[in-house]
């Protein structure tokens, strides 16, 4: 029997969670399928950094995240046992983002509350059923599937996405190259409780004469702790909490004591990435698009953002609002930034964790004092927040931000491409609102600043208004006492407009309002809509 969707999406890890969450937020029919019983019950993938927040805040389920994690707020440098750096992480993104903080949470909650707001969707996720192949033609996806209990399904899709991890049968089946290589080096993962005299809540990167190892902070008062293998265990690929606990303390140098572990496993680190993001109808997301080091925890979270990009521009084109070259530019924004993340992450990793004497000397007692150096710059620690919580990640060459700005901007203004800053208004009734609250997700946002006459937009928007709606909800905001600051860190001189993206970048901005200017970049991507405006 053949059933039909618009997405089938493989993979109910966090990316697939994530794609399917969006595409029930924007009403979009899909099936979501995994081969696993259940969601993982292994802890995994653990920091989620302020980008992400920023989504589940526009979901409505930040708060239930926070509730169930545990908020760092600074990371420590450690050399044998002594703390020779501080880096206060809400310090350094004060402003830029309403989560100026690393969040800890054990993958397997944040996949739990993924699958709860589904369900309050009405959705829910097809466990225990594995793609076995699939052929495309221009018009659709042909899946076949095998229940656990059932007999074969075949699914005809119009559109696939591939979060199904690094050992993708998505990937595999459409071909796709996975270029890169894995790290020479045995680590260990391991969740438990550490006695120690230092914060619990705190990040430390800790470096020894002889080892290396990374605590995280958990819930429950529990620790993640990442690190060098010991030498005596060899080639052991099941290594158990004792291989490690003993000798921990001696190979640190540092007075530690761990106990009461939840979960142990080796770490295999990769570094690859995909040559393509899509073929045809097909889509790839997450670990099936690429694999890195775990500097920076970016993982997890780059995946929620590929799923949160290439949803909201499906969603569009499905509902005939937007023309099919809007889903050329995921590849043209992902795959860039999973090359650079990529490169990133593979540099910082091997001076990490190399056992050159040289870089082990230059890493125990000149980083430290550079660090401090460099912590005092203020626009350099907001340079690391954003690029670590990836509010600071850009789209500048994608075709959403060609022929994106009319006027003449000051230097400093947010770009097409750029994400929008974190910044405050206040309306008529004189509430003050942040502008990210009022991206819903569900449509673009076109922000009107109309000077001191709201009537001033009405007739030029009058024409476009006729063609182009429901893809975009319209915020006036006015030049009144508390926004000046508002216009100014925007560049609007007087009046002019801001279109914002439902993943919070902007994709057009102008200084006053040239309709035809505004009009032929619609045309270049969207269909005949109808424009919402917001009370």
């Amino acid at each position: 029997m053949q059933e039909s969707t618009a997405v089938l999406i493989v993979g109910a890890g966090p990316t697939g969670l994530m794609a399917a969450c969006q595409l029930a937020r924007l009403g979009i029919k899909f099936r979501i399928i995994d081969k696993n019983k259940e969601p993982t019950t292994q802890s995994r993938a653990l920091a989620i950094h302020a980008a992400s927040m920023e989504i589940f805040s526009q979901m409505g389920i930040s708060d239930e995240f926070i509730a169930l994690g545990k908020q760092t707020k600074a990371i420590n440098y450690l050399v044998k046992g002594k703390v020779t750096e501080h880096i206060p992480l809400s310090a350094f993104g004060k402003g830029l983002t309403a989560f100026p903080f690393l969040l800890m949470l054990e993958q397997s909650r944040t996949e739990r509350l993924l699958v709860n707001f589904l369900e309050k969707q009405g959705y829910e996720v097809e466990w225990e059923t594995e793609l076995i192949a699939f052929t495309q033609d221009t018009n659709a996806v042909y899946v076949t599937v095998k229940h656990n209990e059932r007999n074969e399904e075949t699914i005809k899709a119009s559109w696939l996405i591939g979060a199904d991890g690094a050992k993708s049968i998505v990937r595999r089946i459409l071909n796709i190259p996975f270029g890169g290589e894995t790290y020479p080096i045995n680590l260990f993962v391991l969740d438990c409780k550490v006695n120690w005299q230092l914060q619990d809540d705190e990040i430390y990167i800790a470096f020894s004469n002889y080892s290396f190892a990374g605590f995280f902070p958990m819930p429950e008062n529990r620790c993640r702790i990442i690190g060098f293998v010991p030498k005596d265990i060899g080639e052991k690929e099941n290594i158990s909490f004792e291989d490690i606990k003993k000798g921990f303390a001696e190979r640190m140098q540092m007075k530690v004591e761990l106990s009461d572990p939840k979960w142990i496993s080796m770490y295999h680190s990769h570094h690859r990435y995909v040559s393509q993001f899509r073929t045809g109808r097909c889509f790839l997301a997450g670990d099936a698009a690429h694999i890195h080091s775990p500097v920076g925890a970016q993982g997890m979270n780059t995946g929620l953002q590929d799923a949160n990009n290439i949803a909201w521009k499906l969603a569009l084109v499905i509902r005939n609002q937007a023309k099919e070259n809007l889903l050329a530019t995921y590849q043209q924004e992902r795959l860039p930034f999973a090359r650079q993340l990529v490169k990133t992450t593979d540099n910082a990793f091997g001076i990490t964790v190399s056992k050159n004497p040289f870089i082990k000397i230059m890493r125990m007692y000149v980083a430290p004092k550079i660090l401090a150096l460099i912590l005092k710059v203020n626009f350099i620690t907001r340079y690391i927040f954003k690029n670590i919580s990836q509010i600071g990640m850009n789209y500048p060459d994608s075709l959403l931000s060609k022929n994106a700005s009319y006027g003449s901007f000051v230097s400093k203004a947010p770009k097409p491409g750029e994400r929008l800053p974190y910044l405050a208004f206040k309306d008529a009734s004189g509430k003050t609102f942040g502008m990210q609250q009022k991206v819903n997700g569900l449509t673009l946002h076109l922000f009107i600043f109309s000077g001191s006459d709201n009537k001033i937009n009405v007739h030029l928007l009058s024409n476009i208004a006729q063609r182009f709606k429901e893809a975009i909800t319209i915020e006036y905001i006015s030049l009144i006492s508390g926004n000046e600051i508002l216009y100014k860190s925007l560049g609007i001189k007087r009046t002019g407009c801001y279109l914002i993206r439902p993943d919070f970048h902007i994709a057009y901005r102008s200084i006053g309002f040239n309709e035809k200017h505004f009009e032929n970049y619609l045309n270049a991507i969207l269909s005949n809509c109808r424009i919402q405006t917001q009370p």
